[in-house]
């Protein structure tokens, strides 16, 4: 056996060393500017007021701009006005004024004041400032939430401090609708909860006003309530334990034959069963009214269509002129000071220049949108063109993404109504003669068919293929499904009207 370095006489030693290349690669860097700016453009005009609101506040050389230049124009109208009427005006002479005052002073019984004071507290003094009480139109009631509502329920009938627990869990699961959104076996799992106390709790619950809230389903939900009210009908109860999925489709033959009674008897049995709650939540739904501003106004100039921001709200601040005039001196005096302003005037010219910014970017993008869809402005939702966010931005000289966050959260105010400018972008559907059109034209054509549809003969799916295919637009079925649940539309058997 040999030994020594000619055992591997294959392998080579191959040296190590260190060096330094330099290259040069182009890359893009985030900086905080930068995400800040693409924020900006993302915010809606709402956001972007707070946001101005929350920079008066925080940085010192931005002010707010009152106007103070009409302000002084006014004043010093009111003035002139106060001079010409002058003679008609009585006033006191100066030492006679002073001389009251004197006199009102020497001849106040201040300890007579104090003494009187101390007797009337915890009274209702009437002195002559009292603030005015509020009025009652300007007082408003408390939002009572469902789970608010619930809970001072379950604090009355709970025995312990673990039901009350047991009870609060089951509360915080509960859905809009009012259904129990995690199933009771998995809510037990979860929280380590005791299972037949759990049971216990939930039926509990499920007593509570308003009737049918906690249920697990529309089934139990429906079962319940039927035995609050104490509806004692077997055909009920049958109808809804059975036959829950004929119900809702409306199936009468179906659940007759089954039953053995007449459609009649099953539709007066309908008639009992509407009478209940599907949702025991509804009216606790708290829906706020949103109010939208629009940040684009289009209107019509001479048979043309201009555009206009609105700047309402968003250009009522300015530099401060103090801290304008302390970083123009050229003292050293309190660098700290300095530096600290200096600072904040470099992120308020940010600031400006960033809005300007928004801008010019939004005021493009409305211009191409409008330019581009003049048949809408002039005709309506039938001359919808088909519009991808390529398109405008290869007008407008920008990339997708940014005329994406551009059309985010922003309105434009027509001669047609409000749209948020997202609505101007859909995709294109073809007919045979080579025209396209809109998806949201498309859908607008379904919803007038089926507005106008016999409604003990409502149009299918498959109806409403052909309908589409005479008028040279070729639809898969599925599309015409899918279009309708868009538009909240029911099927064609849940459509049918029973009359009832």
């Amino acid at each position: 056996m040999e030994t020594g370095s000619n055992y591997f006489p294959d392998i080579k030693i191959m040296a190590m060393e260190t060096k330094l290349q330099l290259r040069q690669v182009q890359k893009l860097v985030m900086t905080t500017e930068l995400r800040n700016a693409i924020k900006l453009l993302t915010l809606s005009r709402l956001e972007l007021q707070q946001l101005v609101q929350e920079k008066l506040l925080e940085n010192p050389c931005l002010e707010e701009d009152n106007g103070d230049y009409q302000e002084e124009t006014e004043e010093a109208l009111t003035i002139e006005r106060e001079e010409k009427d002058e003679n008609q005006i009585i006033k006191k002479d100066k030492s006679e004024i002073e001389f009251d005052f004197k006199k009102t002073i020497k001849e106040e019984n201040w300890e007579e004041y104090s003494q009187s004071y101390q007797d009337n507290l915890g009274t209702n003094y009437n002195s002559d400032y009292q603030d005015d009480p509020p009025q009652l139109e300007n007082i408003l009631p408390a939002k009572v939430t469902l789970t608010d509502y619930l809970t001072s329920q379950l604090q009355l009938v709970c025995g312990s401090k673990e039901e009350l627990e047991i009870g609060t869990i089951i509360i915080g699961n509960l859905d809009e609708n009012g259904y129990l959104a995690t199933p009771l076996t998995e809510l037990i799992e979860q929280n380590s909860l005791n299972s037949s106390l759990t049971y216990k709790v939930h039926g509990m619950i499920k007593e509570f006003e308003p009737e049918g809230i906690g249920s697990q389903n529309l089934q139990e939900c429906l079962l319940t309530q039927v035995n609050q009210r104490g509806i004692n009908n077997p055909l009920v109860i049958k109808i809804i334990t059975d036959h829950m999925q004929d119900l809702q489709s409306l199936n009468f033959k179906k659940i007759a034959r089954f039953c053995q009674v007449t459609e009649d008897k099953v539709v007066e049995v309908l008639r009992v069963i509407r009478t209940l709650e599907p949702k025991p939540a509804r009216n606790f739904v708290t829906e706020e009214t949103d109010y939208v501003i629009p940040d684009i106004y289009v209107v019509k100039v001479d048979g043309k269509y201009v555009v206009y921001l609105n700047d309402d709200g968003l250009s009522n601040f300015k530099f401060s002129p103090f801290y304008k005039e302390m970083l123009s001196r050229k003292s050293n005096a309190n660098n700290t000071a300095k530096l600290y302003v200096d600072q904040q005037y470099r992120s308020a010219v940010w600031l400006l220049k960033t809005i300007q910014q928004r801008r010019q970017t939004i005021y493009k993008v409305a211009t191409s949108i409008v330019n581009r869809q003049k048949g809408f402005f002039d005709q309506g939702i039938s001359h919808l063109k088909p519009m991808v966010l390529r398109e405008v931005a290869k007008d407008v000289s920008l990339h997708e993404c940014t005329v994406s966050r551009v059309v985010t959260h922003k309105y434009m105010y027509t001669p047609r109504g409000l749209f948020e400018l997202k609505y101007f972008f859909t995709s294109g559907v073809t007919s045979t003669e080579g025209n396209l059109y809109s998806s949201i034209t498309v859908k607008n054509m379904m919803k007038n068919m089926i507005t106008g549809e016999n409604k003990e003969k409502p149009f299918s799916d498959k109806r409403i293929v052909q309908l589409m295919k005479d008028l040279n637009i070729n639809l898969a079925r599925r599309t015409i499904a899918k279009y309708r649940e868009e538009l909240g539309i029911l099927p064609s058997g849940k459509r049918k009207e029973t009359g009832i």
